[in-house]
């Protein structure tokens, strides 16, 4: 299995706030890596999260934070409410105050006497709950409650950076604006009624407009300039800063020397309007780049907040009252309304239900449950009201575990990534080297300073780390959530690259390709007049029976309304059936050596229709009257109605397709011509089944093991890649890479069609990134202005970086619509 090393690892999830292209997602993985205790970090720019892979002993988080602070970045914070009932003493509330601030992960703490309320900003993943509960109950004597809340997280943070994009917004707007009346002012050939103003007078209120948008609209653009500046670092932001610094710092002395010798500077044209487009545009593409970068992380939000704030319950005198979801407890009777959401999974005490799991596992139907099957939090009721008795809660529900895992996989980084970010890591310092190389040529060319300082601006400008560093997680980003709302659970960034690679699928086959349920197929009447004496009979024994060969002959009998009374005493042979006396005759319902055993005689007819049955893949139940054989009853685990077809769409992509199962040779060769496999391993058991995955790895093929049960979990395992039906055992799901949340094959080809769609859009993104880069440089360096005397304003740089970050974001955006085969 693809992340088979880490079923060891813990991880530390911690929010980032702060990073904006791929050197910023270096710098950062830079800051943590080394550190005592961390064993592997993944920095996530699409999710704007770090998660740390410890095995054992936690690392020590005041490092970590402390490091990520002096690269220059910051945590993010949340703020939560805790109601401390009975506690209003303003004194004690302050003290306690103070110690809480000493907690690791507590920014802030602030209490309300008047509401009995501390309020608590902290920061995800350095604090431990525990300490904090402790710390209050020590110091209070009251109980308070901690649960996770990363639904509400979620929320803040959505509003959080919904408030900073259009803040973003209108600055970036506001700075365009201020830049077009700059370039109004300083471009008297384009405009000559402006020539009416003094050229000094012009270039200083230009050049104040310019200061103000460059230090005021970028300042936190140059607070991270200069933070960076001071170790001798760098980042886009040392790009964007220098590019701005240099065009101002040069028209700032163009237009001082206008003042003093107007004779030496008259003719110089100054580039103020370059400084503010530049800040400008680059905010303008940060907020549209956000913009987008939120909507790739939408499935996961729009999963997150599908557990109602509110649940309703039913207190110990049957009284209906509302608590807050995150107060509900194992055990508790909650009470869903229709078209109500399921607070927490449970227990259905109903007879029946019908539940919209449509956001859960992409089942556009209802399901319908019955009292005593599990329902699942975030699923909606499509019928009357219901009654359930809570079994878990909060981030232990199904639900929770799904959001986990998504955040998990959103959060890592695919091979092809690291390459990337190794590039990332030397883009800034080789940029500004050959703007330096630039700035020298066009020197020592005898060129004007004007259009040597022009195309040492637009190389600095035009770079883009960004791109590059989007390019890759913003489509995992986009695919992870596209699969989750379609039924499919991947875990990891690298499963998909694997999933790719997949060129042999092999199936378990009970549970997987077959119902996993024996059913009535095929029945032969001997000396029975009709199907009902048969089924009568036969129902009539195996009502003392509960092996799944039994269960399905009641089920057809009772379809059919042939269930008779069943026998006061039965007794069951092991190994041959079951028999019992009615009516001074012996009634006998088993295989061939019952039959032997009653001495049943078997006529050519009957011999006929056993062969025909066990050649079927069929396994033949006979149903004798004394010594009339009055029939054969043929069961199998049929396929799934939709396998052949899921079959037919591998082999079409070119993938080989084989079966391993512990069943005998006859009943798998029967499943695997009815289905067009390519190969079948047969009576194999759970051992074995791994044993056969090697077998094929070692020819060279990379494996995808597909399965439900127990016996699946070490060939899962052992796979390149191991895929599990929801339906199966929780070993299975554990064990396996990709989860199918919902019993269709056809989920299968789908997840295989998008980790294709995937990689197309990771590679034209990656492309366009290092094309990008390697077409826009030279010409920015001057290369059209050598060859053609072609030559573009460093304003038209900047809006080209800007857009460039943009496009990438928006091509891995099509993820979310794209059709995808099944």
């Amino acid at each position: 299995m693809s992340e088979a090393d880490n079923k060891q690892m813990d991880y530390l999830v911690l929010p980032i706030a702060g990073m904006t292209c791929a050197s910023c997602v270096a710098r950062v993985k830079q800051s943590i890596d080394g550190l005592d205790g961390v064993s592997s970090v993944d920095v996530s720019l699409a999710a704007e999260q770090a998660a740390i892979g410890f095995e054992g002993t936690p690392p020590d988080t005041a490092v970590i934070k402390k490091e990520i602070e002096k690269a220059g970045y910051a945590l993010r914070s949340f703020r939560r409410d805790i109601r401390m009932e009975g506690f209003n003493d303003p004194t004690s509330g302050s003290r306690l105050q103070q110690k809480l601030e000493t907690l690791p992960g507590v920014e802030k703490a602030t209490f309300n006497a008047g509401n009995e309320t501390m309020t608590i900003d902290y920061i995800p993943g350095l604090l431990k709950p525990e300490a904090l509960t402790n710390l209050i109950e020590q110091e209070t004597g009251v109980q308070v409650c901690w649960k996770e809340e990363s639904a509400a997280e979620d929320a803040q943070l959505e509003q959080r950076e919904q408030e900073r994009i259009k803040r973003q917004f209108r600055t970036a707007l506001l700075s365009i604006g201020s830049a077009l009346l700059v370039f109004l002012l300083t471009m008297e050939h384009f405009f000559s009624f402006v020539q009416v103003i003094p050229k000094t007078i012009r270039f200083l209120v230009a050049g104040l407009f310019s200061y103000w948008v460059v230090f005021y609209s970028g300042r936190d653009i140059f607070r991270r300039f200069w933070y960076k500046l001071r170790p001798g670092k760098s980042d886009m932001n040392t790009l964007v800063g220098l590019g701005a610094l240099v065009a101002l710092l040069y028209s700032t002395v163009i237009t001082i020397g206008l003042f003093i010798a107007p004779d030496t500077f008259e003719g110089h044209p100054v580039f103020f309007d370059s400084a503010a487009f530049i800040i400008g545009f680059i905010l303008l593409g940060r907020s549209l780049e956000a913009r987008a970068r939120r909507q790739t992380g939408q499935a996961l939000r729009s999963l997150s907040s599908l557990q109602p704030e509110q649940a309703r319950i039913t207190d110990e005198n049957g009284e209906e009252k509302w608590l807050p979801t995150p107060e509900l407890k194992a055990g508790m009777v909650c009470v869903v309304k229709n078209g109500e959401r399921v607070p927490a999974d449970g227990v259905l005490l109903n007879d029946h239900a019908e539940l919209d799991e449509a956001m859960l596992s992409g089942e556009s139907l209802p399901v319908t449950k019955s009292a005593g099957q599990l329902i699942l939090s975030g699923t909606i009721n499509s019928g009357s009201t219901i009654r359930f008795k809570v079994v878990q809660t909060g981030a232990e529900t199904a639900l929770g575990q799904i959001v986990r895992w998504v955040k998990q996989a959103q959060n890592s980084t695919p091979p092809v990534q690291k390459l990337v970010d190794k590039i990332a890591a030397v883009f800034v310092p080789v940029i500004i080297g050959l703007a330096l190389i630039t700035l020298a040529g066009w020197s020592f060319s005898g060129a004007p300073a004007n259009l040597v300082i022009m195309h040492f601006i637009n190389v600095i400008v035009i770079a883009c780390p960004c791109a590059l560093g989007l390019a890759t997680p913003t489509a995992i980003v986009t695919a992870m959530g596209r699969s989750a709302r379609s039924g499919m659970l991947i875990k990891s960034a690298a499963v998909l690259e694997a999933l790719i690679k997949v060129d042999t699928i092999l199936f378990d086959k009970t549970g997987t390709l077959t119902q996993g349920r024996l059913t009535v197929q095929k029945t032969a009447l001997i000396s029975a007049r009709n199907e009902e004496e048969l089924f009568t009979v036969a129902a009539m024994l195996e009502q003392h029976a509960t092996h799944p060969i039994a269960r399905a002959i009641l089920a057809t009998a009772r379809e059919k309304g042939m269930i008779g009374q069943a026998p006061e005493k039965a007794q069951m042979l092991t190994g041959f059936g079951i028999k019992a006396r009615v009516d001074e005759q012996t009634l006998g319902a088993g295989n061939i050596k019952l039959m032997q055993a009653l001495k049943v005689p078997l006529n050519e007819k009957a011999e006929q229709a056993a062969r025909e049955m066990a050649d079927s893949g069929m396994t033949a139940v006979y149903i004798s009257r004394g010594q009339d054989l009055l029939g054969i009853i043929g069961l199998a685990d049929t396929p799934r109605p939709e396998a052949a077809e899921v079959v037919k769409k591998l082999h079409r992509q070119g993938i080989r397709t084989a079966m391993v199962t512990g069943d005998n040779t006859v009943t798998a060769q029967v499943i695997a011509r009815q289905l067009g496999l390519d190969e079948v391993f047969a009576e194999h058991p759970p051992q074995m089944k791994s044993k056969v995955v090697k077998e094929l790895q070692d020819k060279g093929h990379r494996v995808a093991m597909t399965g439900d049960g127990i016996n699946d979990a070490v060939a899962l395992t052992a796979a390149d890649v191991g895929i599990a039906l929801a339906e199966g055992t929780d070993v299975a799901i554990d064990a396996a890479d990709i989860v199918l949340l919902r019993p269709d094959l056809r989920l299968l080809a789908r997840v295989k069609g998008l980790a294709q769609k995937t990689e197309r859009i990771i590679k034209e993104n990656l492309l366009w990134a290092f094309g990008y880069n390697v077409v826009m440089i030279p010409i920015a360096a001057g290369l059209l202005y050598w060859l053609a005397g072609i030559w573009f304003n460093p304003a038209f740089a900047a809006l080209a970086m800007a857009m460039s970050s943009v496009s990438v974001v928006t091509n891995s955006l099509r993820l979310r619509y794209m059709k995808i085969e099944d």
